[in-house]
This record gives structure tokens, C-alpha cells and sequence, in this order.
């Protein structure tokens, strides 16, 4: 995996949450695929040496974006103002635009960071005139500056506040309504969103589940992000995913969101 030096076009801080613009002309990401990145930081000594993965927020007019949460020393580096990037070519499979046929489709978000590569698939199916519904979780943890990023990113969203609690994931799942009348439920979230969505849609309606597994490698020579499948054996996400439809993998948990623990 080759990193590259790229422009810093902005970086914008929505409470613990980043939005980071970079200038690239190369390939441009498809919706649901993943990049490398890390911070260059001279002053900044040793800096983290391994990179983290993220969704492809955005790209437009060869301006590609992140969107991240600061939890440790590595995403606080790239948060930092004037911080070098280093970062990846678009890596993995993303969403299966080709089945969407007319639509419409539901695009669903968990909390958080979990909505980052929605923004973009929301770009593709308006290109591609696929009417497509988005459905937004906001926590009661999210920042005030987060809220608003999420209603000017998704204008005509529906925003879902939920109390943080288990059952928070069918809360919003239940404001897509009758699924029969999507073809297909694109969704982001939680470990406990992806297992609720994945368990709704069964049988109903056709849905692609974007995992945010730890990857090391990001080409599948490590298995660290491996998951299993449901016919046996297992997937890397990082080369076969990140995005699965919900049938073929045996993860998440089917009764997570109900309250079962679930360890990763």
C-alpha cells in the first residue's frame, strides 16, 4: 500500500468530530470504499507509524474528504492544524450501486462517525437519478456543531434523536416504515445498528452493511480484519469489504441490538 503526500485543503472541527479536505486528482473514491491515512508530522516525534482507515466521506471537482472522530494520538495528529497528510488511494469494495436499479433506496446512519461514507453514496445515486431516502441518528452525546453539520451535509434528512440506549438503532429503523417499498437499505453504524438493520431487512428487502473493522495491512495479508462468513469461512474486510450484503457475512450478532453484550 502506497501512501501519498497530499494537499490539505481545510480542516473543520464539529465538537470531537474532524472534517478534513484534501486535494486529490487521481482515481476518485466510489461510494463505501476506504483510504489509509496518517499525519506527517515533523514536529511531532515519533509520530504514530501505522495509519488508520476511513470511509471516503466525499469527492468533488478533485477534492476528496474525511470525516473522523478524535480518539487518540493518530486522529489528533490529523486534526491538528497544518499537519502533513499522508493517505492512500481509494482501498476495498464499496456499496453494489449496480443493483439499485430506479430505487428508491434507504440510507441509514448511526451516531457519530458511523454516517462518514453516506455522504458520498447520497452523491452517486443523485448523479445516477436514483431517488433515495436518508435516515440520521443523533445521540444524545452528539455536539450542537455536529448536529448542524449532519443538517447542512443532508438537507433533507431526517435527523432521529435516540437516548443512547440498546434499543436506539430500531428507533430509527423504524422510521424507514414499510420496507418493501425500498430496494434496497444501505446502512453505516454501530456494531448494534448493523446487527438491528440486518435483522429488519431479512427477508424484506435487499441491505449492504458498511463494516468499520481495525485494519493494520489494508491489503489482506494480515487477516486482522477478517470476519465470517455465513456459508463458512471468512472475508478480509479490507479486501472483500468493507461493504457486505447482510446475507453473506455471519456478523454482527443477529440479537445484539436487543441487548446481548457483543465483544470485539
Amino acid at each position: 500500500m502506497k501512501l501519498h503526500e497530499a494537499e490539505v485543503v481545510s480542516r473543520k472541527r464539529f465538537g470531537d468530530h474532524v472534517l478534513l479536505r484534501y486535494r486529490w486528482d487521481a482515481a476518485p473514491p466510489e461510494p463505501g470504499r476506504f483510504v489509509m491515512a496518517r499525519a506527517s508530522h515533523p514536529s511531532k516525534s515519533p509520530a504514530p507509524f501505522l495509519s488508520r482507515p476511513f470511509f471516503a466521506h466525499d469527492h468533488e471537482n478533485d477534492v476528496s474528504s474525511l470525516m473522523f472522530e478524535v480518539r487518540g494520538t493518530g486522529t489528533a495528529l490529523l486534526a491538528e492544524k497544518g499537519a502533513p497528510l499522508l493517505v492512500s488511494g481509494p482501498l476495498g469494495r464499496g456499496f453494489d450501486l449496480d443493483g439499485a436499479g430506479e430505487g428508491p433506496v434507504a440510507l441509514v446512519g448511526g451516531g457519530g462517525v458511523w454516517v462518514a461514507p453516506l455522504k458520498l453514496l447520497a452523491r452517486h445515486l443523485a448523479l445516477r437519478g436514483v431517488p433515495h431516502d436518508v435516515y440520521l441518528e443523533v445521540p444524545p452525546t452528539a455536539h450542537a456543531a455536529y448536529a448542524e453539520l449532519l443538517s447542512k451535509s443532508y438537507p433533507s434528512a431526517m435527523l432521529v434523536p435516540t437516548d443512547g440506549s440498546p434499543g436506539a438503532p430500531r428507533v430509527v429503523l423504524e422510521r424507514l416504515g414499510d420496507l418493501t417499498r425500498y430496494r434496497a437499505v444501505c446502512v453505516s453504524g454501530s456494531v448494534e445498528m448493523l446487527a438491528a438493520a440486518r435483522e429488519a431487512c431479512s427477508g424484506m428487502v435487499a441491505a449492504q452493511l458498511a463494516l468499520r473493522e481495525r485494519m493494520a495491512c489494508a491489503d489482506g495479508s494480515c487477516y486482522g480484519c477478517a470476519v465470517p462468513l455465513a456459508g463458512g469461512g471468512y472475508a478480509r474486510a479490507c479486501v472483500e469489504g468493507p461493504v457486505f450484503a447482510a446475507e453473506e457475512i455471519a456478523w454482527p450478532p443477529a440479537r445484539s441490538a436487543a441487548g446481548a453484550t457483543v465483544s470485539r
